[in-house]
């Protein structure tokens, strides 16, 4: 597994932690790390997309809302939000990250840790999305 990829499975797993027990991000990540031996490049990695996550939540969220057709935002499960508002701001705020690795990785993600048509839905809402925030929707 790569760097990248387990830096962002601990990103998911902090953020669901402080999400379903309140307590604050860095709370949550701290314990995820010290719970998860990883490089320190890995470890950097997750603690800015935490940090992107979580101090841009509204706005992560308003963006995915506004990509949705026919679904409501409360019905999308907690681990899909998590797994888009990740990626998003992946695609806003690591420009370095190619487009196509950020949404592959969400998807491998989504396939781990949430349901079997996760993925499908997943793609879907990042493909809108990385044509909004980035100008040419690839990289």
């Amino acid at each position: 597994m790569s760097r990248r990829r387990k830096a962002r499975e601990t990103a998911l797993q902090a953020l669901y932690a402080s999400e379903v027990s309140g307590k604050a991000w860095e709370e949550a990540l701290v314990d995820m790390l010290r719970r998860r031996k990883s490089s320190e490049e890995a470890e950097e990695y997750a603690r800015r997309i935490v940090r992107h996550v979580s101090e841009s939540k509204d706005e992560l969220d308003e963006k995915i809302i506004g990509s949705l057709e026919n679904w409501r935002f409360d019905r999308v499960s907690i681990i899909d939000r998590i797994i888009l508002r990740i990626a998003l701001a992946e695609l806003i705020h690591c420009r370095e990250v190619p487009v196509n690795v950020i949404i592959n990785e969400a998807i491998e993600i989504a396939h781990r840790f949430s349901s079997s048509k996760a993925g499908k839905f997943v793609n879907g809402i990042l493909d809108k999305l990385a044509r909004e925030v980035r100008e040419d929707g690839s990289s």
